[in-house]
């Protein structure tokens, strides 16, 4: 293949016709871009299987699921890349042969390792990570190293009814297409026959590192912040951190009474209003199992931000994405994000 003016290589007859409609939405550029990332998702349930499906239909060069997991049966109800037969296998191996036909010209791998064994130098081949199932101390650790090697990196969640996802995309360089209106007479009054015009304006946006995300920060940006969904995810990642587990059906009781109890520390300890997460509707009765439309919907919206971090196309949504579990609406923050045209 020939090289574009980026050093990439351009896309072949082939993908550009298999491309044509995103092509058409995107530009030949992003695509481009896409075509030369090598893509690391770490998590292969329920979460991971709609990251799978539309990061592989995006079209990128590679994509490498590191999961050590076994499947269990929650597992294939809630991810189609998971076969009757994928029950007791390693779940990672056990989607390729499901995913493989979705993109044939992307190169698909499974690492069967535990992420534990993994050090800094593992995550240099990648462009982008996207990270799910992860503690906030393990999404500190791996968005630290990513930070260091110029890797985006997103990682996401889903519990229940309730999803996330936070980035960091460190100094991120994009563009989007606006509109510009022609001026509608000259200096002389006379009017002007003109269409609008379509331009090219760049931006960059400043990422903070996650360590003030996924933890509670007494810094103003997060004093400010009162979105109640922020502290149940910050919630949800000490209960990852202390019991190295999602929230289960089959310790339902035991593990309310888990949730509550972070939750009661950290609102004194910060002095936060009890009630934001245990009031008439107790949020925490909403936070179990896996949801596959939930997981569709936060696999979505990562998926989007990851395509928008690789080809630089248009401005990605804030630094944190909030699922109601009420209301099913999803809400982007900002914690600490600085934006800047340039």
């Amino acid at each position: 293949n020939s090289l574009n003016v980026m050093g990439e290589k351009q896309l072949t007859a082939t993908e550009t016709a298999l491309y044509d409609r995103q092509i058409r939405l995107w530009g030949i550029e992003s695509q481009e871009k896409l075509r030369a990332a090598n893509v690391l998702l770490i998590g292969a349930r329920g979460l991971g299987s709609e990251i799978i499906k539309d990061i592989l239909l995006s079209g990128i060069n590679s994509l490498t699921i590191l999961d050590n997991g076994i499947v269990t049966e929650e597992d294939r109800l809630v991810n189609f890349l998971l076969s009757q037969e994928a029950v007791g296998k390693n779940i990672a191996k056990a989607a390729l042969g499901r995913a493989r036909p979705l993109n044939p010209l992307v190169k698909l791998k499974a690492d069967t390792e535990s992420l534990d064994s993994k050090n800094k130098d593992y995550f240099k081949q990648f462009t982008v990570v996207i990270a799910t199932r992860l503690n906030s101390e393990e999404i500190i650790k791996i968005s630290g190293w990513c930070r260091s090697l110029n890797v985006k990196f997103i990682a996401g969640d889903v519990f229940g009814m309730f999803g996330y996802s936070v980035s960091d995309f460190q100094d991120h360089e994009y563009y989007e297409d606006r509109v510009k209106l022609p001026n509608k007479r000259r200096h002389d009054e006379k009017p002007i026959k003109s269409e609008p015009v379509i331009v090219k304006v760049q931006a960059k946006i400043k990422y903070p590192d996650l360590n003030t995300v996924v933890k509670y920060s007494k810094s103003d940006k997060v004093k400010k912040f009162r979105n109640n969904y922020y502290y149940l995810m910050l919630v949800l990642l000490e209960f990852r951190n202390k019991y190295k587990r999602e929230p289960l059906h089959t310790k339902r009781e035991e593990d309310l009474t888990n949730l509550k109890s972070i939750w009661t520390g950290m609102s004194k300890e910060h002095n936060l209003d009890l009630a934001m997460l245990v009031n008439d509707n107790d949020i925490f009765e909403l936070v179990f199992g896996q949801i596959a439309p939930i997981c569709s919907i936060v696999g979505g919206i990562i998926t989007q931000e990851a395509i928008k971090a690789v080809s630089g196309k248009e401005v990605p949504i804030n630094n944190v994405f909030l699922l109601n579990p009420l209301t099913y609406y999803g809400k982007e923050e900002c914690i600490g994000v600085v934006p800047k045209l340039t």
